[in-house]
């Protein structure tokens, strides 16, 4: 089955796309590597139906490495999720630390070997694999 990527993922790369035309693209990513196949468990390997419900997004924003805001990026998605204005979003990795609604969307410590430091990794629920709806934060053009 050919993998196709969640359309809450395709859509919160669209607005990044958008809002950070000429951002890198150096560490984007969706669709597993060899890496991600040997470890067996990741949102970036289809499943059965072929859906990928995992993005990696580069960590420069801007040509070049400044101003360093993908640490900003995160926390706003993070905040929409915890405010339950946004459900479409399972956990976001970034700079060695995870949120979900494990702990109410807070930071904690995150244990696994890539800890995520050229990149932002967002992964999304089962049920936002249809749902390409406008993500409502302020840097992605959102309220």
């Amino acid at each position: 089955m050919k993998p196709k990527l969640s359309r809450a993922a395709s859509q919160l790369r669209e607005q990044i796309d958008d809002s950070f035309p000429s951002r890198s693209r150096r560490s984007d990513g969706w669709i597993a590597d060899a890496r991600h196949m040997r470890a067996g468990k990741s949102d970036h390997i289809p499943d059965v139906e072929g859906w990928v419900r995992a993005i990696d997004v580069s960590r420069s924003l801007f040509e070049g490495s400044e101003p360093d805001i993908m640490g900003d990026l995160c926390d706003q998605l993070r905040f929409a999720c915890k405010s339950k204005q946004e459900k479409r979003i399972a956990y976001i990795i970034f700079e060695g630390r995870i949120c979900s609604r494990v702990l109410n969307w807070k930071w904690r410590t995150y244990k696994g070997a890539n800890k995520h430091v050229k990149h932002a990794h967002f992964s999304f629920k089962k049920e936002a694999d249809n749902d390409g709806a406008f993500y409502q934060v302020s840097m992605l053009g959102g309220e």
